[in-house]
């Protein structure tokens, strides 16, 4: 026969032990419970709010703001043709309202504002270069508002890899591939001139035409030809470009073979 309680304590601390694990179970899987609930209420918004800021781009519209940036609009219109980069070329931004259509195709075919001044910039022809589609995704993109679209920006110019890989890039983003071919090339119609095509950049032709970079930098500023459509004219680029990056460009184009 046991003693009086010897029992029965052990009973009771099995029975506290059990009620203190019980507890712990609960508060744990309350507060995992919670967390989990604060979790799913703090994404909520987050997934919401990237669904509603985004806007759709008309595709027509989205290729005119790339067409503006691949054939240099941007470098002398400013981009979005907010203007700024020259005081005799107009921003565009101001002018989308005022012209129609056939009479925004008639400037971009046929070039406006053509000078003997090298110092003033004016809008060349385009017809030859630009087709038909392009034009009308830029009179479309003109007449939208010029809207900011994401990933039509020109390049980057990177400044610490040498005046040749600048102009390498400078090629590109003021244009000068669209008339003149990859690595100086050529091979773009231009039906007025003496020889029918938008003449090469690279060769012993052009290195013995152009001897000396002062030579290569006039032709840039001054530009080649000035012409109505459908003869391709070369800009003036010597209120655009700084003579910096007319450095560069000779740099480069020094490279080509």
């Amino acid at each position: 026969m046991s003693e009086p309680g010897k029992g029965v304590l052990p009973v009771i601390v099995a029975a506290a032990l059990a009620a203190a694990l019980a507890i712990g179970v609960v508060a744990w899987g309350a507060g995992h419970y919670t967390n989990r609930i604060h979790t799913v209420t703090v994404a909520g918004p987050a997934v919401a709010t990237t669904t509603s800021s985004s806007v759709p781009i008309d595709p027509q519209v989205a290729a005119g703001a790339h067409v503006f940036v691949q054939f240099a609009c941007a470098e002398c219109h400013g981009m979005q043709g907010k203007g700024g980069v020259s005081p005799v070329v107009p921003a565009l931004s101001g002018i989308r309202n005022s012209l129609t259509t056939a009479q925004l195709r008639q400037i971009i075919d046929h070039g406006l504002g053509e000078s003997a001044d090298p110092k003033q910039p004016y809008m060349p022809v385009w017809g030859a270069v630009i087709s038909t589609p392009q034009v009308d995704e830029l009179v479309a993109y003109i007449h939208a508002g010029l809207p900011a679209v994401p990933t039509a920006t020109p390049p980057e110019v990177p400044r610490d890899q040498g005046a040749a890989v600048a102009g390498s890039v400078l090629y590109v983003r003021d244009g000068c591939i669209n008339c003149h071919g990859p690595n100086g090339l050529g091979g773009v119609p231009n039906p007025l001139s003496p020889d029918k095509t938008i003449p090469v950049l690279s060769g012993a032709d052009f290195r013995h035409q152009f001897n000396t970079d002062a030579k290569v930098i006039a032709v840039i500023r001054s530009g080649s030809v000035i012409g109505k459509a459908p003869i391709v004219s070369m800009p003036h680029w010597g209120g655009i470009i700084s003579a910096r990056d007319l450095a560069a460009l000779v740099a480069y184009l020094k490279t080509l073979k």
